[in-house]
């Protein structure tokens, strides 16, 4: 077969069509021994490029892939060829590319083996002997060749383990350096050609550094050269979109990964030697930007620099030390928006982390010098983020969607280094705070100011004391009375709820007086509209959660209130479930009965009425709208703690019926789960729950019936836990009829063959229930006799389901049966033998599942109960033809292991994670 020409005609017809037959061939053929004949056929220059690439790829992926094929005598033909082949004029520069690729890994691989090195030179030594650089075009070849020598290394041996090859690598890069430097000193910003040469430099430095284990007295030599060439790419400052990016990003790498090198911290002389250097370069050419590199030495070193800026080191780390961080200011200040004006100034965030959480490592009295050095640092960095975090005044200003997600990133950041700076600056930042709101805000256009002024008082809450009583009571009267919201956005005034929300826990240690004119600002949220609502119904939910006990005087109008916020809420949004819990809160302090239900009207009430008419619309568009009114009482249920809870549930009983009896209510998963966990939720507050509860019992009976669901059992198992010690609870004959449907749907799962997996979340549910049963009332169990067997057996089955919780909750209920219900232990040995034999089919690896702990739990428990019979259990897993595949030997031995540990649990576990890998590794008879 003449592989060119079909190999040409492939090539050909994949690039026209792009058929994944015809790649899929391709690569086959590049994988092929004919593949180092045809290759260089498909090299020479009349053939099209991408032809010449393929065949550039294929000699690289078969040195690469399949060196063994290459006899030793064929080294040096391999080597010329592929010398002759870079070297031939006009070729496509990717196709270069590859060529140059593929003798670097020529080079390296023939290099790694033993016989071949030459002891008295080292491989780059090698490399410049065969690509001799007498004219720029050969240099820049040899750059080329040597940029690929580290990570074909990599990608042929384990330089971290080889000591050998390591000791040769790092030969080599001194050899590499020495050239590197002499193209460095040539270089010449005005002369294109030396331009090029230069930045193929920087690509073979930043290979070379990338393996990480370049010493640094060897690289160090290249430090002066890289920053003199930043001084010449790097971007100016007021360019959001930089030219030259590809050359300026590899030398700033280059530099970043030479002054973080893992070892100049032990060499702290040269340390403050590169940093001095890198500072007076940096202001040299202060119309530039070195963010990056600036922002890496200084996190990097952030102790070093807090210890001179404290006065520990001399002079020149002094003043290193401040010119580093008043350009990582300036980068902060940076004028224009970010990210639609500006995109560096996100980049020393941080460095101001690592520079205050330094404070933390240093001890008086050089802690106060360093304190008092960073308060003007950090009062001047959190000016700036005040300024740069205004939200955009208009939305020209805002930028596309990827834009303003950028700006939300760096305002959260922004925020973050404000509680940085307080830690710093501590009440003086407030005073800050407090300066900007005491300004006359009556000019309209100032509202960003105001909004970014309480952005920054939010961020604060956490950080500040709830004894602090004298700052935060004049911000807090700021916010409440002194700006103009009728001036403002609604923006401004929403930022202000989240402020009050966010001191909560502040105001319910400090209620007097400013509980009430929070909660003013807060209705006024409420009422304000669709930008407001949400953020003052997490304010309110907040402070009802802090201020339980001093809520009674207000809770009247803000009930109202929200009774008249209600209806106007989306179902798309939580405000109606945060405005209920605050309903529920609110409810809690009214002093009668009487008052409670008065206003419960106002609320539940509401809900009740949107369900009734939403239930009758078709189910595909309000679905959401049910679900989430049916959220919203149980989250009144979750706040509720008075006695109306019994009126709250007879107020809903109308509206669960009305969903289990409806043809397409009745069988939708979703609203099913909302109903339950709402049932679920009001046992909590009813006055006397074995018979408040009574009703949901029928509904839950008749609901799954119709349609079983998960969330079914699980408010079975709590009514269960609730009253179900009591023989004569009405509780026992539900259990038994819904344990008696399960089971049947089961076998009629099975009978066809289907999968249980399809049904895993109603498994767990069942078998949670009856592990819960076990574990608290036995008895109940008894009742049930005739189904105890295929509950049993429905654990076995799920144990070896492949999903995580099904086979956890089957485990649980096995090990509770055996442990915990005497009484079940007639229905335990029948089916003893079989469980081994399920349980080490996982351990051996035989079974759908592997072995997890829930395996080990049960082998455990039968292992404690049954020890009379465990042995012949086990001996007749074992000798099973589809156990565990080990040999005779390790059988008695684990046999053995088994009956003798009864005391560790975690002791058995291991026995049993050795057994299991001893079955996997298949050694019958070793």
């Amino acid at each position: 077969m003449d592989y060119a020409n079909v190999v040409d005609e492939a090539i050909k017809q994949f690039y026209a069509g792009g058929n994944n037959e015809t790649h899929n061939w391709l690569l086959q053929v590049q994988a092929s021994p004919e593949a180092w004949s045809f290759a260089w056929q498909l090299l020479h220059p009349s053939k099209s490029w991408e032809v010449q690439f393929f065949a550039a790829t294929t000699l690289h992926a078969k040195i690469s892939k399949q060196w063994e094929e290459v006899p030793k005598s064929e080294y040096p033909i391999l080597q010329a060829r592929l010398l002759n082949s870079i070297k031939q004029e006009n070729t496509p520069k990717f196709v270069l590319i590859k060529l140059c690729q593929s003798l670097a890994a020529f080079m390296a691989y023939s290099y790694i083996e033993p016989e071949n090195r030459n002891k008295e030179k080292n491989l780059v030594e090698e490399v410049m002997e065969v690509l001799p650089y007498d004219s720029a075009s050969k240099l820049e070849l040899l750059l080329k060749v040597l940029s690929y020598i580290p990570g074909e290394f990599e990608a042929k041996q384990n330089i971290r383990k080889n000591a050998k090859i390591r000791e040769g690598l790092i030969n080599s890069w001194q050899k590499t350096v020495w050239l590197l430097q002499q193209v460095f000193a040539s270089f010449n910003p005005m002369a294109q050609d030396n331009n090029t040469l230069y930045l193929l430099g920087a690509d073979c430095t930043l290979s070379w550094l990338k393996t990480g284990l370049l010493p640094l007295e060897i690289t160090g030599q290249l430090y002066p050269y890289l920053l003199a060439a930043a001084a010449h790419y790097a971007p100016l400052r007021e360019d959001s979109h930089e030219d030259n990016t590809e050359s300026w990003e590899t030398v700033q790498d280059c530099i970043i990964m030479i002054v973080t090198h893992p070892d100049l911290y032990k060499r702290p002389q040269t340390l403050w030697e590169w940093a001095t250097s890198l500072v007076k370069m940096a202001l040299d050419n202060k119309e530039k930007s070195f963010c990056e590199i600036l922002t890496s030495m200084g996190e990097a070193y952030s102790r070093s620099f807090l210890l001179a800026l404290a006065g520990e080191g001399n002079d020149t780390q002094k003043w290193t030390s401040e010119g580093l961080i008043e350009l990582l200011l300036e980068c902060a200040e940076q004028k224009g928006r970010y990210p639609t004006d500006e995109i560096r100034s996100c980049i020393p965030f941080g460095f101001w982390f690592t520079l205050q959480d330094d404070l933390g490592t240093i001890d008086p009295p050089l802690e106060n010098k360093a304190i008092d050095a960073l308060k003007p640092i950090y009062a001047r960095l959190a000016n700036a983020l005040l300024r740069k975090s205004t939200l955009p005044s208009s939305p020209s200003e805002s930028g596309d969607a990827d834009e303003q997600e950028l700006f939300r990133c760096y305002r959260q950041d922004a925020a973050d280094t404000l509680d940085y700076c307080y830690r710093v600056l501590g009440e003086d930042l407030l005073i800050i705070l407090g300066r900007r709101l005491s300004e006359p805000l009556d000019n309209p256009e100032k509202w960003v100011d105001v909004e970014s002024t309480l952005h920054a008082f939010e961020a604060l809450a956490d950080r500040v004391g709830l004894n602090e009583c004298h700052y935060i009571p004049a911000l807090m009267d700021l916010v409440v009375y002194h700006i103009p919201y009728n001036l403002y956005p609604p923006e401004v005034l929403a930022c202000s709820c989240s402020t009050m929300g966010a001191y909560a826990e502040w105001i319910g240690e400090n209620p007097d007086p400013w509980l009430g004119r929070v909660l003013q600002l807060v209705t006024m949220g409420l009422w304000k509209g669709p930008v407001t609502t949400p953020r003052a119904s997490m304010a309110l939910k907040d402070i009802t959660r802090e201020c339980g006990s001093y809520l009674a005087p207000f809770a009247p109008s803000i009930l109202n209130t929200i009774g008249q916020i209600l209806p106007n809420v989306t179902s798309e949004g939580g405000e109606g479930q945060r405005l209920m819990y605050a309903a529920g809160k609110l409810l809690n302090t009214l002093a009668t009965v009487e008052e409670q239900l008065t206003y419960l009207n106002a609320t539940l009430g509401l809900c009740i009425v949107k369900i009734k008419d939403l239930l009758k619309q078709p189910i595909v568009t309000v679905r959401l709208a049910v679900t989430n009114q049916l959220k919203m009482a149980t989250m009144l249920f979750a706040t509720l703690e008075s006695p109306i809870g019994k009126t709250v549930l007879d107020g809903l009983l109308p509206i669960f019926n009305e969903i289990i009896t409806h043809p397409e209510w009745s069988q939708d998963n979703v609203t099913l789960e909302a109903m339950y966990q709402c049932m679920q939720k009001s046992l909590s507050c009813l006055p006397n729950p074995e018979i408040d509860a009574r009703p949901l019992l029928t509904i839950l009976l008749t609901s799954y019936k119709n349609w079983p669901h998960p969330a079914a059992l699980n408010l079975l198992s709590q009514l269960v836990i609730l009253f179900g010690k009591d023989r004569n609870s009405v509780i026992w004959p539900v259990f038994a009829e819904i344990s008696s449907l399960t089971l049947r749907g089961i076998k009629t799962c099975q009978s066809v063959r289907g999968d249980l997996s399809e049904w895993s979340d109603l498994m767990e549910a069942y078998l949670s229930l009856l592990a819960q049963i076990c574990k608290k009332n036995g008895e109940m169990l008894l009742q049930v006799t005739d189904q105890i067997p295929d509950m049993l057996r429905c654990g076995m089955t799920c144990l070896v389901l492949p999903e995580t919780a099904t086979p956890k909750a089957a485990g649980s209920f096995l090990v509770h049966a055996i442990m915990e219900t005497p009484r079940l232990q007639n229905f335990i040995r029948p089916i003893g033998q079989e469980l081994v034999f399920i349980i080490l089919q996982c351990v051996g690896g035989e079974g759908v599942r592997n072995y997890s702990d829930s395996h080990a739990d049960v082998l455990w428990a039968l292992n404690r109960m049954w020890s009379s019979n465990i042995s012949e259990w086990l001996r007749a897993s074992l000798e099973s033809q589809n156990g565990p595949v080990v040999s005779n030997c390790d059988k008695e031995i684990f046999i053995r292991a088994v009956l003798r540990e009864r005391s560790s649990k975690r002791r058995f576990y291991i026995l049993l994670k050795d057994f299991s890998l001893k079955c996997r590794q298949k050694t019958v008879g070793l």
